[in-house]
């Protein structure tokens, strides 16, 4: 191996130490983070929109917990998203505490209504970057890692769906009504399913293809941020 082999083998090594490091730590305080909003409470306050924020932190840095990184491309795949939950952990920051939960929100199946969203948002950034990253640079493990991330993301979406119409029923009598809540929920979960069937045929290529999903994906992160932010 020639010298210039070495220093490149080094200098990638060192990096993917450095985002690995900086994941690590950036989702430990993400957790810590979480553990103090909840230090008052025995109830998880997941209805609160610092909490929305600290949980899609740390279920973002968590994509990445089991993700190998073997190229100077996939360390910077790992650097885009700690950027993204470090802005996120600090916007939750600006935010008031939650100062308590209704007698509503004591049903576990409003926990998990409410907690099936970060977790749905946190999965759809990492897998939107993911397919960015592949569509840019052609990376094959970054679209199968995407992929996963993508039909987990629309998955725990769907369980939420599914927990809040009972949550609906056994405190309201009914578990569906149109209105602007449920317009949006449903029209969430058909963009989660339509990154799964775009037709091909409208793209140049594979790489158009991956760029059109990361577009769906990021769509989708910007709406569920822009609905619970404003």
């Amino acid at each position: 191996m020639s010298d210039l082999s070495l220093k490149q083998s080094k200098e990638l090594e060192q990096s993917s130490l450095a985002a690995r490091l900086a994941n690590i730590v950036l989702l430990a305080l993400a957790v810590m983070t979480l553990s103090l909003i909840n230090a008052d409470s025995l109830l998880f306050p997941s209805s609160s929109v610092m909490t929305y924020l600290v949980v899609t932190a740390i279920v973002s840095l968590v994509c990445l917990c089991g993700f190998s990184i073997k190229t100077r491309l996939q360390a910077n795949y790992v650097w885009a998203i700690t950027f993204v939950a470090l802005l996120l952990l600090g916007y939750s920051q600006t935010l008031e505490l939650p100062t308590g939960d209704s007698a509503m929100l004591t049903s576990l199946w409003a926990q998990l209504f409410f907690i099936s969203r970060p977790i749905a948002l946190g999965l759809a950034i990492a897998a939107s970057l993911g397919y960015l990253f592949h569509g840019v640079w052609r990376d094959t493990r970054l679209e199968s890692h995407s992929h996963l991330l993508s039909l987990l993301a629309g998955t725990a979406f769907l369980g939420g769906e599914i927990a809040g119409s009972y949550w609906a029923f056994i405190g309201w009598g009914r578990s569906w009504s149109w209105s602007g809540h449920f317009f949006f929920s449903a029209l969430t979960y058909l963009l989660f399913i339509l990154v799964f069937h775009l037709p091909k045929a409208w793209f140049a290529n594979a790489r158009a293809l991956a760029m059109g999903k990361a577009a769906v994906l990021g769509f989708i992160c910007v709406l569920m941020l822009g609905y619970r932010l404003s």
